[in-house]
């Protein structure tokens, strides 16, 4: 019954933004999860599980026969609208007799094709959606904290056991493989493919898991997360494999001293370039700013990267409730890297870590 009012709210915020005689066309999976509970997943981004079509006064999940139950599932709120000429030919015949003038599309989940189809079918003016749902989905309600909390505990618990299976010799696939699992048995699996990456692939962000056996005095990233009811976490500790170097402590408590740096500057109201700068002040005073090469971090929920980006290029303002990872990294190519990442809630006076496993100490 909570679910179907929160579901209720987030409709009526959505339907404040439609033109009149408009209607909103929904085709990003985590939007359509989001407003609806519909959990099905795409295919590919050319095979839809479906679409939500949303006016002021109605809305209609709009599916095949494969994900008819599934859909069932989405009333009272949802409609179903079972379709088997495709997502274009229903559209073509539901539109007209709601009156539709203008459809809004979400332009980073239409493909060209499917433009050009519905340009081609429908009698209707097609327009651009504003990022609408995706701003809502930035501020997490204590359900969807609750949740990723669940996710998180979950990754570090995995994290915690694959550890235990650090030594020269495993293969990095082997460790991923083992993630996996693991993310299947006791989560709703992975939330995005594990990096793990030790010696010189650790100097590569995203690098993907290889063949390549452990050796000894290397830096071994593992950089994970799994699902819970939809929502996911992101989790990345640096090990080292057998006996630690100077050189591996001083870049570790150096991208450790960043993340720390950045936290402190952490709450809502604050430009989210801010914590961004603090992370690059303390490689730039050791002279190591060029070996990190990507933003801070970026906000968690339905989707592993969702606004707000915690980079030196971003204007808009922190708010309360954005749950953001924090991921500073360094990266030495010919010998590995080091990466660390929490995840955290911003607060009205600062931030609350959602993570519970600590660091290497030395």
């Amino acid at each position: 019954m909570r679910e179907v009012e929160e579901r209720k709210k987030r409709l009526r915020r959505v339907r404040l933004s439609l033109p009149k005689e408009g209607a909103l066309l929904i085709t990003c999976p985590e939007n359509r999860r989001y407003l609806s509970g519909f959990s099905s997943e795409d295919v590919s981004l050319t095979e839809s599980s479906g679409a939500l079509l949303i006016t002021r006064k109605e809305a209609f999940i709009l599916t095949d026969p494969r994900y008819q139950e599934e859909a069932k599932a989405c009333g009272p709120l949802f409609e179903p609208r079972i379709y088997r000429k495709g997502l274009v030919a229903e559209l073509a015949l539901l539109l007209p007799l709601l009156g539709v003038k203008t459809i809004l599309i979400e332009p980073r989940y239409v493909s060209v094709a499917l433009l050009q189809a519905m340009e081609k079918k429908l009698s209707v003016k097609i327009e651009m959606a504003r990022p609408v749902i995706e701003r809502m989905r930035e501020v997490k309600d204590a359900e969807e904290v609750r949740a990723i909390r669940k996710a998180l505990s979950i990754a570090e618990e995995i994290l915690s056991e694959v550890a235990g299976y650090i030594k020269a010799g495993i293969t990095e696939r082997e460790l991923s493989a083992r993630i996996i699992s693991m993310s299947h048995e006791i989560a709703h699996g992975p939330s995005f493919p594990p990096i793990v990456a030790s010696g010189p692939n650790a100097a590569k962000p995203h690098a993907e898991p290889t063949d390549k056996s452990l050796k000894a005095g290397e830096p071994l990233i593992i950089d994970m997360g799994v699902k819970w009811q939809g929502y996911c976490s992101d989790i990345t500790r640096t090990f080292f494999v057998e006996k630690i170097t100077e050189k591996f402590k001083y870049i570790y408590k150096t991208v450790k001293e960043a993340k720390e740096a950045a936290e402190q500057k952490i709450k809502a109201g604050i430009k989210a370039q801010e914590p961004d700068e603090a992370a690059r002040i303390v490689f730039r005073r050791e002279a190591l700013e060029r070996l990190f090469w990507h933003s801070l971090g970026h906000g968690v929920g339905l989707a592993i990267h969702e606004a707000p980006t915690l980079s030196y290029r971003s204007r808009r303002k922190l708010k309360a409730g954005q749950v953001v990872t924090v991921e500073p990294g360094l990266y030495l190519p010919g010998w590995g890297g080091v990466r660390l990442e929490d995840m955290v809630v911003v607060t009205d006076d600062g931030f609350t870590r959602l993570n519970t496993l600590g660091f290497l100490e030395f």
